[in-house]
């Protein structure tokens, strides 16, 4: 039974470890330093990524964004694993407290540091996703050295979410969502074929998919993805709902595929092979309205780069994990520009109208654009609902070039646009 619950915990570390159209490389790549290839990635709203460093005996987890570069959480041990961060910075996964070699579940918190969250009383846990209040789910040993799902509060500790399991694969809890929906896994008793579930404090264990599911994320929704089997006997990404039930979400042309993220918009990020008979994985994100694509179209990979984890958050930044090292996937920003009045007079007031869209939608409001006349900054506004607006009547007489300047902020890249040429005349 140990034996088998280790495996078990090797696979959770493998596997966690709009109506604008869909265009070429609709993603600016952005290298994220520090992380080794194939290696666990997470990302928080704050465009925050959890970095997996490692060598052949020592293993390291830090915090990377493009704001504040690197922070490492300071853990000790030889190997250390964050699997998830909550948009507070709040980082989970599993280390080593006592160089031991048995790995115990972490949560960490940027101003309180590391705390050890114990165990269901077996001498190994792993922590596998935490929610913005701080309530964290993972896998832990029993005393009888079998494999349950917890969830973990400060104020309740460490909760067996299933108490009853004595199968030899166990159970594993993967992601928690805002309502504390729990989206996770286990072996039946008596089976070798897991079924995904979705836990709750008032409805217990709920079935996810057939025979064979993997349950990998939750959504605030309550969507569930994962993985699962068709006719075929391959595992697709799925998407289910309490109220819809299972949807096949398809391959990029292979045999197999696996989705093991989904933010509150509904877009799914994972892997597919992608053609039959080739173990070639590539990252994929799937929408409502765009179905599944390739990531080398979307944003230019390369064919050889090989995703293993993917996580889209809310503002669709993409942190993934590959053979050749981590990146982010930054939405592109494109931009439309008019002026009120072209050609204007001397002393005319012209009102310079920009609007910006990506993939994901508008930036936020409140982000700035400086509008940039004739080589000077004469301004800058925020944006409303992707436009802004300013308003001068400063421009001297002859032709200027108008260039609109991005300001960017934690998620989206700065960017500057040659808008329009504005002739003033006397």
């Amino acid at each position: 039974m140990k034996n088998m619950n280790k495996v078990v915990v090797a696979a959770v570390f493998a596997l966690l470890f709009s109506s604008f159209a869909f265009s070429q490389k609709a993603f600016t790549v952005v290298a994220v330093p520090g992380a080794s290839p194939n290696t666990l990635i997470s990302i928080n709203n704050s465009g925050q990524v959890v970095v997996n460093a490692g060598t052949s005996d020592s293993y390291q987890v830090s915090i990377w964004s493009r704001a504040n570069g690197s922070q490492s959480l300071g853990i000790a041990g030889t190997s250390s694993g964050g699997t998830a961060i909550n948009n507070s910075g709040n980082v989970v996964g599993a280390a080593e407290p006592d160089q031991s070699g048995d790995l115990q579940a972490f949560a960490w918190q940027p101003a309180g540091g590391v705390e050890w969250l114990s165990s269901l009383g077996g001498n190994l846990s792993a922590a596998a996703g935490i929610n913005d209040s701080g309530a964290v789910v993972g896998l832990s040993y029993t005393s009888t050295d079998s494999q349950h799902a917890f969830l973990w509060t400060e104020a309740g500790g460490m909760q067996d979410l299933t108490p009853d399991l004595t199968s030899i694969g166990g159970a594993t809890a993967v992601a928690i969502n805002s309502s504390n929906q729990v989206a996770g896994y286990y072996f039946p008793m008596g089976s070798r074929n897991s079924l995904g579930f979705v836990w709750t404090q008032d409805g217990g264990l709920q079935n996810v998919g057939p025979a064979g599911t993997l349950a990998y994320a939750i959504n605030d929704s309550g969507t569930v993805v994962g993985q699962s089997p068709v006719a075929s006997g391959h595992q697709h990404a799925f998407s289910w709902t309490p109220a819809g039930g299972m949807q096949d979400l398809g391959t990029l042309g292979g045999v197999a595929s696996s989705a093991l993220s989904i933010n509150q918009q509904g877009w799914i990020a994972g892997t597919s092979l992608v053609r039959s008979g080739n173990g070639l994985s590539h990252g994929f994100l799937w929408t409502p309205s765009g179905g599944m694509k390739d990531f080398m179209a979307l944003a230019g990979l390369s064919s050889t780069q090989l995703t293993y984890s993917a996580q889209v958050n809310d503002f669709g930044v993409v942190a993934i994990s590959t053979n050749k090292g981590s990146y982010l996937l930054v939405p592109k920003m494109t931009a439309t520009f008019s002026s009120s009045a072209n050609p204007s007079v001397l002393g005319q007031p012209v009102t310079f109208t920009a609007s910006m869209t990506s993939i994901a939608g508008p930036p936020p409001d409140g982000d700035t654009v400086q509008f940039v006349v004739g080589g000077k900054v004469l301004g800058s506004a925020t944006l409303t609902g992707g436009v802004a607006q300013f308003t001068t009547s400063a421009i001297p007489v002859g032709t200027h070039v108008v260039i609109a300047k991005y300001s960017g902020d934690a998620n989206y890249l700065p960017a500057k646009y040659t808008a329009l040429t504005q002739a003033v005349s006397h």
